[in-house]
């Protein structure tokens, strides 16, 4: 008895004498080995992004290629996904031939995005295809549409739209129970940051996360953030030796900061801290060197696709009825700063 009291003395003395900077430290970990490691207690991994990120969708498609993920992955649910083409999307990623301008509907027509969809988006499903194909007879993943099966060839107003609009993240969550959590599946979940981040004081919080833990799911979220304080004027240099892409839990000095900041490059908002906003923190760099990538003003003019995004924003009454390409706003270039200076 008297070796455990010492022992357990000695324990508590090692570690009070530990530096507190070691103690509050945070350990990044390669973002890969980070997902596969939640993987093997966890049957849901649902990672809040930011849309159209260059370094992001890179990573995800070195992600989905690499052997691990592809062998323990069932399904990928993206926001980016119209339900309405979940058959065409089915046929693509099995491999099959079939039109490109038929199944890239599942992510140009989405509810949750009026204007042009941004080409990283594509790139992702490309990567899934191309994997399953070299593993053909192996296990193979499925790519899950998570946005409701809006038809807008049948949008002629905002009334059409405002009944799938108004429940995305509803119809996300219920897709995810019929399609992952009824098959017994494990699936990574991508959808915008502020639709899974937890104590947010945005509107009535998310719902999406809880429906699944209802549904028996176990769930990991992790954030993307960047190295933003909640001043946007000033980068915390804490962040300097991470090696992106990388993946950190929220305990030490990382927990502290405030979520909204390390998502939006600098919003000056306090609360949730990270800590109480999800389980760790997607790394891509630091902020002023993270890419958008966005179709241009060139790539869209004069192209089908280009005028039913100008039909669109006139039903939505973003453009007048009387508007022409010229009047719309697109970039320039197709790689922009994610986080252009305020």
């Amino acid at each position: 008895m008297k070796r455990l009291h010492y022992l357990l003395l000695f324990a508590t003395v090692s570690l009070l004498s530990r530096p507190i900077e070691a103690q509050d430290n945070p350990k990044p970990q390669d973002a890969t080995v980070a997902v596969l490691r939640a993987f093997e207690t966890h049957n849901i991994v649902m990672i809040g992004e930011i849309h159209s990120n260059k370094q992001e969708y890179d990573w995800y498609r070195s992600l989905v290629a690499t052997p691990d993920f592809a062998d323990r992955v069932d399904d990928i649910v993206l926001e980016v996904g119209n339900s309405l083409y979940q058959k065409s999307v089915d046929a693509y990623v099995s491999g099959e031939d079939i039109p490109m301008e038929e199944v890239q509907k599942a992510w140009r027509n989405t509810v949750g995005l009026t204007g042009p969809q941004s080409p990283a988006v594509a790139g992702l499903y490309d990567a899934v295809r191309e994997t399953n194909i070299r593993r053909r007879g192996k296990h193979q993943m499925r790519i899950v549409c998570g946005d409701p099966p809006v038809d807008w060839d049948k949008v002629n107003d905002e009334q059409d739209v405002t009944p799938y609009a108004s429940h995305r993240d509803d119809w996300y969550a219920q897709v995810v129970r019929d399609e992952v959590l009824a098959k017994n599946h494990r699936a990574l979940l991508i959808m915008g940051a502020m639709h899974f981040l937890r104590n947010s004081s945005i509107g009535p919080g998310p719902t999406i996360e809880p429906k699944l833990r209802r549904s028996g799911a176990k769930t990991y979220l992790i954030i993307f953030g960047t190295n933003t304080t909640g001043d946007q004027d000033r980068m915390d240099p804490r962040f300097d030796s991470w090696v992106a892409p990388t993946i950190v839990s929220t305990s030490g000095w990382i927990g502290k900061l405030p979520a909204r900041s390390l998502i939006e490059g600098g919003y000056p908002q306090s609360k949730p801290d990270l800590k109480h906003g999800a389980d760790a923190l997607l790394y891509l760099g630091p902020r002023d060197i993270l890419t958008e990538v966005s179709m241009t003003r060139a790539q869209l003019e004069g192209t089908p696709y280009g005028n039913e995004i100008i039909r669109r924003l006139k039903a939505l009454m973003i453009l007048q009825p009387d508007a022409h390409f010229a009047d719309a706003i697109f970039p320039e270039k197709e790689e922009n700063p994610q986080f252009p200076p305020r």
